[in-house]
């Protein structure tokens, strides 16, 4: 059984959805520039754009709805927990940015999604497990199979085989 996250104060939950549709915003930017469309297929950015606008929508919609109900007492040690998972899911999005090329799409997801799983969200092993194995079975059968893009595979598994 898995214990339950630790709750944020009103105040971390405002930063942190703040900062995280800042870096949703910066993303989009980016996606525009890689392309959305190219010769009747998807670009390089649509994945990232369409991620990056779901990463703006979710935070704008929590940081609305923290917004209104904005509590004025303080958490004190809550608010601190709340820092430290916010700061484990952005140091597991910046693993992720640095080691997909190198690690390839499915090793940096999966190791991505199991920490934010088992430390920031506090899962189970077997929860854990679960999860990241369907999430990188099913992103695989969505992009590649269903959509044909190309995922990394990463640089050090090409030279493990060369």
């Amino acid at each position: 059984m898995s214990e339950p996250a630790p709750v944020a104060s009103p105040r971390a939950r405002l930063v942190g959805h703040a900062v995280l549709a800042l870096i949703g915003v910066v993303a989009l930017v980016i996606a525009l520039q890689l392309g959305l469309w190219r010769q009747n297929s998807p670009g390089e950015g649509l994945f990232p754009f369409l991620a990056a606008l779901a990463m703006v929508a979710f935070s704008a919609t929590g940081l609305a709805r923290d917004a209104l109900t904005l509590e004025t007492a303080h958490a004190g040690a809550g608010e601190r927990t709340g820092l430290l998972r916010v700061a484990a899911y952005l140091g597991a999005l910046v693993f992720y940015a640095v080691s997909l090329e190198f690690l390839g799409f499915i090793v940096a997801t999966a190791i991505t999604i199991a920490f934010i799983l088992r430390r920031a969200e506090r899962y189970s092993w077997r929860a854990t497990g679960a999860l990241t194995a369907g999430t990188v079975v099913g992103c695989q059968l969505l992009f590649v199979l269903w959509l044909g893009a190309m995922l990394p595979t990463g640089t050090l598994w090409a030279s493990l085989w060369e």
